[in-house]
């Protein structure tokens, strides 16, 4: 029994050791997740190819999934244990105990990084998710206005399919065509949600665990605190999609200011999309940004209090969704990339990449710190019940064989004593004999 209460301490350290990256999410990760080196050979010099931030969630997630299996195994040799010895009190403590752990593997089968887009109708959320994913993955653009909410994660399957609400049954989805003439015919709440599943083989970003939950427009439905309730308050970064060619609406800051109402703190950001109608008036561009940037910096500071001025200086961004995924999806490399698009395009695609590296940061640390250090504390806290119950078996084992001990020393001492009489009874008939 001894040997099972070691074996419980070594799994609450097996677990501190997998969930490294968990307890400090903060820290930089180490250098090898981060970064890969390769050689240039012609020169011989060693160049840092980067790796995606995404990464360290996809780690954590794999450290702590394997935690909860070493939990898993101790609690299966455990309740061997309590059969084998029939103690049925315990045996059914060990049997919630697993329960317990089934549930939280299956939560974590299924948790993702979880980025929501909101702003009012037709800003462009749907078009900056397809530009995040390379791939026109949803409908967007004239004629297409999103009706409802809309998840996009990634999966094993050589051909996307749609889930309704309510049902598991797989709908297939081969185009982009497809799924608006689905959404179209369904004539669901604008609370509902339905479930894409793209391939990740055609789309890299949906390979790292990350979930993109498009909506409608927040100027189509005053039902706001449903909307929060069913589909924001686990979302790790929320993207605020706004007109450039316009200003902030009261629309969308009312609804951010019910968010962080029912949110400590919501990480947003705020993209100034359609940035590309700027080109046509340079000599405005730089004094309507600097407005823009103000008025969006006062919103996330002072309005909303949710941070400094400094890190919201780094949340706010000029871009163009539209021209980000004409040059990503062009299939023809010999055509000049940029044909077509307003001067400038470059500097808004790499204004679209800062805004992917910083987003990418922040959801990364933020999903790790809110979903794993949860189920770290719950990893701990079960090993610490198991050793509980495991610390009580053996008290009772010990206890039991104190009582059996002192019923050997007992039956000794009689036998003992029986000897003694025998002899004594034995030498009283010697003596009458004589």
């Amino acid at each position: 029994m001894s040997a099972s209460g070691s074996a419980s301490s070594r799994s609450r350290t097996g677990l501190r050791k997998q969930t490294s990256l968990v307890e400090s999410p903060g820290d930089p990760a180490p250098a090898k997740l981060n970064r890969s080196m390769t050689l240039d050979k012609r020169s011989g010099v060693k160049n840092r190819e980067v790796t995606s931030p995404l990464k360290r969630f996809t780690r954590a997630k794999e450290c702590i999934s394997k935690a909860f299996e070493l939990i898993k195994e101790r609690l299966v040799n455990s309740r061997q244990l309590f059969e084998e010895s029939r103690e049925q009190g315990q045996h059914e403590r060990v049997e919630s105990l697993q329960e317990q752990v089934r549930g939280i593997q299956e939560v974590l089968r299924r948790d993702h990084m979880k980025v929501a887009f909101f702003g009012r109708t037709s800003n462009g959320k749907s078009s900056v998710i397809n530009a995040l994913l390379h791939h026109k993955v949803l409908p967007a653009g004239i004629g297409h206005t999103t009706s409802c909410f809309c998840s996009v994660i990634g999966g094993d399957a050589e051909e996307g399919y749609m889930t309704r609400p309510g049902s598991s049954d797989r709908h297939n989805v081969q185009s982009v065509q497809q799924l608006a003439h689905s959404l179209h015919r369904e004539r669901l709440s604008s609370s509902s949600l339905v479930q894409v599943v793209w391939p990740k083989s055609k789309c890299s970003l949906l390979k790292d665990d990350v979930e993109f939950v498009d909506s409608p427009g927040v100027d189509v439905d005053p039902n706001m605190d449903e909307w929060i309730n069913q589909h924001c308050l686990d979302a790790d970064v929320f993207v605020l999609v706004s007109n450039a060619e316009s200003t902030l609406m009261t629309a969308e800051k009312s609804f951010f200011h019910r968010v962080s109402e029912r949110l400590s703190k919501p990480n947003i950001f705020i993209l100034n999309n359609r940035w590309d109608a700027s080109a046509n008036e340079t000599e405005m561009m730089e004094e309507v940004r600097t407005q823009h940037l103000e008025t969006d910096i006062n919103f996330l500071t002072n309005e909303l209090k949710v941070m400094d001025e400094a890190t919201a200086r780094n949340r706010v961004f000029f871009v163009s969704a539209k021209e980000v995924l004409h040059l990503r999806s062009q299939s023809d490399k010999s055509k000049d990339p940029g044909l077509g698009l307003a001067d400038g395009y470059n500097s808004r695609l790499m204004e679209f990449e800062r805004f992917e590296s910083r987003f990418k940061e922040c959801v990364s640390d933020t999903a790790i710190r809110t979903k794993f250090e949860h189920h770290h504390r719950q990893g701990v806290e079960l090993l610490a019940q198991l050793e509980a119950v495991l610390k009580a078996q053996e008290e009772e084992i010990l206890k039991k064989r104190g009582l059996m001990d002192q019923e050997v020393a007992e039956s000794r001492e009689r036998e003992v004593l029986m000897e003694r009489q025998a002899q004594q009874a034995l030498l009283q008939c010697q003596g009458t004999v004589e």
